[in-house]
């Protein structure tokens, strides 16, 4: 019998799920809580648990029941926890699943559904693929004729999967343009950049990134800690040797420029371009003295293979529309070519970028079928950079 799963991806190595029940009285349940993860130092480990007994509230919510600390625990005293042969059963059921899931399925980022079916079939389903499966199923076609799909043609399925992709992303291009003239804040944009972390992935010397941590904390406790100062991305590059990149989200009608001359056909700069610059700067500074050296960090950032040396900055502000005199372009190239870091983007500038990534994989699939019409295909659709 095939069982959905839903995980959310915490970090580029682990992914959340959500809790399963292993047995349920009218007042009481005990769950499942998982994690599945890549362990370089022991590639075979793949899932971490917890056991979770929860109580049914007084508002017939569910909540956990406090947890008691074996530390506290004195010589001689223990915990018994013990589960019937059914519960067993179950869990030794959800665990073979979540092995199959960790081994076989592929989690993307974001949120991810994964169907575990018979002799541990994993069905792909993440968030880019779910809304094509929901058309079919309202359509009358059940879970099994979606896992014969996969099963007997993967080619079409897969075809279905990048089209619904490929809809996405034109939708978030859409929705980019649209906004460029609206007034948005900077957490709408860090929201819509977080939700479409593709956009950052062509175009920045070639260097696919991924998200490590949203809003993150540069110096303090730890990437997640509090009494920190935050920034808006915390990014790495993608290749053998990673390293970390921090990014800063201003917004498209943030002025780049003051509005008079300052002398010699030299415009003033912007008092938040400037700050936006040297912002980042401190960031990263902070970031690769204090911040990436602290144990919590240091464990996670290691554990990812990610090292921090000088981190690249990179600080997504205004629009070139401001730049309506040859001075005024002159005064900001000028600034922007002669700053080692951090590399300055406009939000106009990020849009084209998006919109060649969009462009490009319409194009190289509508290639691509054309190839197999004719019965000469050379380029498979896993060969299209999505």
């Amino acid at each position: 019998m095939a069982e959905k799963y839903e995980l959310q991806r915490t970090s580029l190595q682990s992914a959340a799920g959500l809790d399963k029940v292993l047995a349920e009285t009218t007042s009481t349940r005990l769950l499942l809580r998982y994690v599945v993860v890549e362990n370089p130092r022991s590639p075979d480990a793949k899932v971490k648990i917890s056991l979770v007994h929860q109580r049914k509230s007084p508002k017939a919510t569910w909540e956990d029941a406090p947890a008691i600390p074996l530390s506290s625990l004195k010589a001689g005293e223990q915990i018994n926890f013990n589960l019937d042969s059914e519960t067993t059963l179950e869990l030794f059921r959800q665990l073979e699943n979540l092995y199959a899931i960790a081994t076989k399925g592929k989690i993307g980022f974001g949120k991810t559904s994964l169907v575990v079916g018979q002799e541990e079939e994993i069905i792909q389903t993440n968030a880019s693929r779910a809304k094509v499966i929901s058309l079919l199923l309202a359509k009358g076609y059940s879970d099994d004729i979606w896992s014969a799909l996969v099963s007997e043609n993967p080619d079409l399925a897969t075809r279905f999967s990048y089209a619904q992709i490929q809809a996405e992303r034109q939708k978030a291009l859409d929705e980019f343009r649209a906004n460029l003239a609206q007034k948005r804040g900077e957490d709408w944009w860090q929201s819509f950049f977080e939700g479409n972390t593709w956009i950052f992935g062509y175009g920045l010397r070639y260097q696919i990134l991924r998200p490590v941590q949203a809003q993150p904390h540069y110096g303090g406790q730890t990437i997640t800690g509090k009494r920190a100062e935050k920034g808006d991305f915390l990014q790495r590059t993608e290749a053998q040797a990673r390293f970390t990149v921090l990014v800063e989200i201003k917004k498209p009608d943030t002025t780049l420029l003051a509005a008079t001359l300052y002398r010699n056909a030299a415009w003033q700069l912007g008092e938040d371009l400037a700050g936006g610059v040297t912002q980042l700067q401190a960031n990263c500074r902070r970031w690769e003295i204090e911040g990436s050296r602290t144990e919590g960090n240091r464990e996670v950032l290691s554990d990812q293979g990610v090292c921090t040396i000088q981190p690249k900055g990179i600080l997504v502000i205004g629009h070139t529309a401001q730049l309506s005199q040859a001075a005024m372009k002159n005064t900001f190239e000028l600034f922007r070519r002669n700053v080692v870091n951090p590399e300055i983007l406009t939000f106009d500038e990020l849009f084209e970028r998006a919109k060649f990534i969009v462009e490009r994989t319409a194009g190289a699939r509508q290639t691509n079928a054309e190839e197999t019409v004719d019965g000469a295909s050379h380029q498979e659709l896993d060969d299209v950079p999505f």
